[in-house]
């Protein structure tokens, strides 16, 4: 079974998890880069960025969540560089029936390394298996979005850390006290459970609001977007 977006709008896709909750390895992950345009992808070797992630947390000299949070985002920034180079992105990545027909190797993540182009899906893959490597649950979620007004489809990370669950944002990150991070909200446990399920029926849409410093620009984002329950983070409050 693939792993990527299946629920859109009031529409919903069989076949398709939308979250996963361990390392990725060989696990076939959906990159949409289209209206019903598809190709899939595998990790790679990553080992690197483990490397970067051992040097980051070494000199943390702190176990709190929110400062490892932040190094795994710088990692997997240093790894895959900026977006200067985002228009060569899907030249990594074959399409289907280039796969199952012409024997074409299916594109791999790890391929994307310094190349300035990695977007949602590769950050948040590479994320899920740094913050798995730290030993926290993690789940890779991939759904629609609604930012500032317009519909995409869009891959985060949802954190357990025993007694707060948090959404992780390798792509979209925040700022708070003049520091990036890619911690943009508090979840209640009930909505958590719910966004982390991996059928397209079940689900929890979350509103934030808040400063991209990466792009510097305010964003109004829907997270799981289209569900029948809401929680709006910019007043706290399950609706």
């Amino acid at each position: 079974m693939y792993i990527g977006c299946n629920h859109v709008g009031r529409s919903y896709l069989g076949g398709i998890m939308s979250s996963y909750d361990r390392e990725f390895t060989d696990q076939e992950v959906l990159i949409e880069t289209g209206i019903a345009d598809i190709v899939p992808c595998v990790m790679g070797d990553v080992s690197d960025a483990y490397k970067i992630l051992k040097e980051r947390i070494s000199k943390l000299n702190s176990s709190d969540f929110s400062l490892v949070a932040t190094e795994v985002f710088n990692t997997v920034c240093d790894y895959f560089g900026d977006y200067s180079n985002i228009d060569s992105r899907m030249d990594n990545y074959p399409d289907q029936d280039s796969i199952a027909y012409d024997h074409v190797e299916m594109g791999k993540v790890s391929n994307l390394k310094g190349q300035n182009s990695a977007m949602c899906v590769e950050r948040a893959m590479l994320a899920q298996n740094l913050l798995i490597n730290l030993g926290y649950k993690s789940y890779y979620k991939a759904s629609e979005i609604i930012k500032n007004e317009k519909s995409e489809v869009h891959a985060y990370n949802l954190l357990d850390i025993g007694d707060k669950y948090y959404l992780f944002d390798a792509t979209i990150p925040t700022e708070i006290n003049g520091e990036m991070t890619p911690l943009i909200t508090e979840l209640p446990k009930e909505v958590f459970e719910e966004i982390t399920s991996p059928l397209c029926k079940e689900g929890y849409s979350v509103l934030v609001e808040h400063y991209n410093p990466l792009r510097k620009e305010d964003v109004h984002i829907t997270y799981d977007a289209n569900r029948d329950k809401i929680y709006n983070n910019t007043i706290n409050k399950i609706l």
